[in-house]
């Protein structure tokens, strides 16, 4: 396999970035390193947390997977449905033929063969582009089974899973659809964009609580980066919950979490209440109570993943947000420079920027740059 870097050309180093492009690479990069914090202590209680890791609990990168900073399947998938909108946005440039969501489930096909599982007989899979050739992007790290079993038993790559899931594995990856429709925001609406990442979702998670809290997230990412504060995202996205039938759960742990951030309940006990994280709502509600209390970065991270639960899921949600809000700029950078693949996550999340404008250079005679993205991005 190819190194990443084998697909980059320096001719093609981006001019100085925006401060809106920051807040695109901080929430890849945050959500990264969220789930990192949370990666070495995902499945154990608080209490346990604290007795091996000191009162404070988790302050820093701790091993997981033979490495420091080393990120989880939130993170892998994360990137992968980043890679499945951009593709996706590269043959309709070039071909008009495909759509976000099959490009999408193209994608998470391809994660799941990284993961030692093959993709259905009749699905022909294109095993190519920048993430397959990532040797990193093969190890497992605990991805969930819920999306293994369903994926493994789609019938086409846009068919919704036939389960009654509602686990935090179809919120945790969504952030990008949030960042790409924003960007796209002459083709996605708030609506279209939560609905993008409901089907996202629901590609893996058939309860309404699993892929309306998806939905939910996006958009909140989206409004963010229309100018909004988290509040008011928070408020615009209730506003399209209200709408959908069966988001009552949703709904109610989203008011639960803006309902305790007003309070002075130690953090502990405040998270307590919303509870694990294993479950979509509650993954999404403990991740804004969070990025709602938090003073800092550093403080964020400790209490996002310091409690009983899916630690690196409410990490990694937590993260994006804060980055969404405050770019690379508002994070540690030494946990920039430590955290796994920072150098793709970042790539990926200035492509998630810049992407609108290869349009031009893609329909015209600059041939050499269109070879460069066809590569990196090719075919669905």
């Amino acid at each position: 396999m190819q190194k990443p870097n084998q697909l980059l050309s320096s001719q093609y180093k981006k001019t100085p970035r925006s401060t809106i492009q920051d807040n695109f690479i901080g929430c890849l990069i945050g959500g990264a390193i969220g789930d990192a914090f949370g990666a070495p202590v995902e499945f154990m209680s608080r209490e346990n947390i604290l007795s091996k890791h000191g009162h404070k609990g988790v302050t820093e990168f701790l091993p997981a997977y033979g490495k420091t900073g080393a990120i989880t399947d939130d993170t892998q998938m994360t990137l992968f449905t980043a890679e499945g909108l951009l593709r996706a946005h590269v043959c309709n440039s070039q071909k008009g033929s495909t759509t976000w969501l099959g490009c999408i489930g193209h994608a998470y096909q391809r994660w799941l063969q990284t993961q030692s599982h093959p993709s259905p007989e009749y699905l022909t899979v294109s095993n190519d582009g920048l993430l397959w050739q990532i040797h990193d992007l093969h190890e497992q790290r605990a991805p969930g089974n819920t999306c293994l079993n369903a994926l493994s038993m789609a019938g086409q790559f846009e068919e919704f899973a036939l389960n009654d899931s509602k686990g935090c594995g179809g919120v945790m990856r969504v952030a990008p659809i949030g960042l790409f429709c924003w960007r796209g925001q002459e083709q996605f609406s708030l609506e279209e964009c939560f609905n993008l990442a409901s089907d996202a979702a629901q590609l893996t998670h058939g309860h309404p609580t699993g892929y309306l809290s998806a939905g939910a997230f996006a958009a909140i990412i989206y409004q963010i980066l229309q100018g909004d504060t988290l509040k008011e995202a928070i408020h615009c996205a209730l506003s399209l919950l209200q709408q959908k039938p069966d988001a009552d759960e949703t709904i109610s742990a989203i008011q639960m979490a803006l309902a305790l951030s007003t309070t002075k309940s130690e953090h502990a006990l405040a998270i307590a209440e919303l509870g694990e994280g294993w479950v979509a709502e509650e993954a999404l509600a403990i991740s804004l109570y969070c990025t709602l209390v938090a003073k800092d970065f550093n403080q964020l991270m400790n209490i996002s993943v310091t409690h009983d639960g899916d630690s690196d899921s409410t990490g990694a949600i937590s993260g994006n947000l804060w980055g969404a809000i405050h770019g690379v700029e508002g994070i540690d950078k030494s946990l920039i420079e430590q955290v796994e693949l920072g150098d793709t996550i970042s790539d990926m999340a200035n492509d998630l920027f810049d992407f609108p404008t290869w349009n031009s250079d893609l329909q015209s005679s600059k041939e050499e740059f269109s070879r460069y993205i066809e590569k990196k991005y090719p075919g669905h």
